[in-house]
């Protein structure tokens, strides 16, 4: 295969004899050797050529540097190189609810003397595009990213990564309700109601609304977490506690159906940038709108304009992370395979992420991770895919620079 090649430096571009090409004189006199000028200061050209001998090793020492490259990502979080059989082995109801963390993510083999840590994606970008693009190896089997790896954190590590932030922010309809449902079941490391107002429950309903139900059930759904707050604030005085492991930096959901959102939802949010103004912090919004306006694409790029209007006007550092939609589960009514089935959602998804890129945001598909998962009504996903979409968000987190 031939391959290309550039240079720090410009060669000469090399002129066959049968061109034009400029003759040597044949008569130039060669100077004397004798008569050239001496150097008048010896002092001078020895520190010259010990500069340029510093600068050289300089340079070599800095692209000898890993952190040199432009692809890799400074604020890296630290990881366990021990393997872990299960990361949901001690969460609250993890037997009842069936589900180990093999269940939904497998983790890397490195090859015989291969560093293992290369396996994992290098930087954002590539990883945003790895978790969109993978598949799975038969229905319901863990979703492989492409390419590169993401990690799935364990909970203190994934309060390491959240500590960097001033708050996280969920902004959409309800497929992005139960991802904050199931990132609350991780770091409440609950897997039963960690992601249910249990204190507003009557004890009937902690019965019934344990493991999946928390999402596909109505009556359940009503009681999903919509900020961390009220976690903190009614947690210790229910008789059915489930902290969280960390509690420092908030967190919330705010549901929007359209654009504009409500009023009293654009007066939370300036609020909370406002709080300290001065703070190096950022604060990312996750953002995500698709059923919910029948896969408009007017109503998804007014909806981001207008967020980011609102992150703009307070003069602080707000990455955000627009979400696509999931992919139609075999059980979609036949009503709407035309407008919200495969083929509508891949467009919309495509079209959301150009329109995502033109205004710098990042952008991270969910169509790939539920094309061979098991949606309950055609439309949403139980609580595995919760939790595999809620941790790809934290790969992100980890991710985007903390200044």
């Amino acid at each position: 295969m031939e391959q290309s090649y550039s240079f720090a430096y410009p060669f000469p571009r090399f002129v066959p004899a049968s061109k034009s090409a400029p003759s040597t004189p044949q008569n130039t006199p060669i100077p004397d050797i004798a008569l050239m000028p001496r150097n008048s200061n010896p002092s001078a050209a020895s520190k010259r050529t010990a500069f340029a001998v510093i600068v050289a090793i300089a340079v070599f020492l800095w692209m000898l540097n890993p952190f040199s490259s432009a692809t890799r990502q400074l604020d890296r979080v630290p990881f366990s190189r021990d393997t872990v059989d299960d990361y949901f082995s001690h969460f609250e109801g993890h037997q009842d609810c069936g589900i180990t963390s093999r269940d939904l993510y497998t983790p890397p083999i490195p090859l015989i003397d291969s560093p293992k840590h290369k396996l994992f994606c290098s930087n954002r970008a590539t990883l945003l595009e790895a978790m969109s693009g993978g598949g799975r190896h038969g229905f319901e089997r863990p979703y492989s990213p492409a390419g590169c790896h993401y990690r799935w954190y364990t909970t203190a590590e994934t309060c390491m990564i959240l500590e960097r932030f001033d708050a996280v922010v969920f902004i959409g309809d309800d497929m992005l309700k139960y991802i904050y449902a199931a990132f609350n079941m991780l770091l409440r490391e609950n897997m039963a109601r960690g992601g249910l107002k249990q204190w507003e429950m009557a004890e009937s309903d902690r019965v019934t609304c344990r493991c999946e139900n928390q999402l596909t059930r109505s009556d359940c759904s009503s009681h999903i977490v919509m900020e961390s707050q009220a976690v903190t604030d009614h947690d210790e005085t229910s008789g059915h506690k489930s902290p969280y492991y960390c509690d420092r930096i908030p967190h919330m959901y705010f549901p929007v159906t359209g654009s504009p959102a409500p009023e009293d939802l654009h007066a939370r949010f300036t609020s909370l940038l406002a709080q300290d103004p001065d703070a190096y912090k950022p604060i990312p919004v996750i953002h995500s709108l698709s059923l919910a306006t029948s896969l408009s694409w007017s109503a998804a790029t007014a909806s981001m304009d207008e967020w980011v209007s609102l992150a703009d006007a307070s003069g602080r550092n707000i990455p955000f992370l627009w979400l696509g939609p999931n992919a139609a589960g075999h059980l979609k009514p036949p009503g709407q395979i035309l407008s919200q089935g495969n083929n509508a959602i891949w467009h919309y998804t495509i079209e959301t992420q150009k329109e995502a890129k033109s205004r710098e945001l990042d952008s991270l598909g969910m169509y790939n991770l539920t094309l061979q998962a098991n949606s309950w009504d055609g439309s949403f996903y139980g609580q595995k895919v919760g939790l595999v979409q809620a941790m790809m968000i934290i790969n992100w987190l980890s991710r985007v620079e903390s200044t």
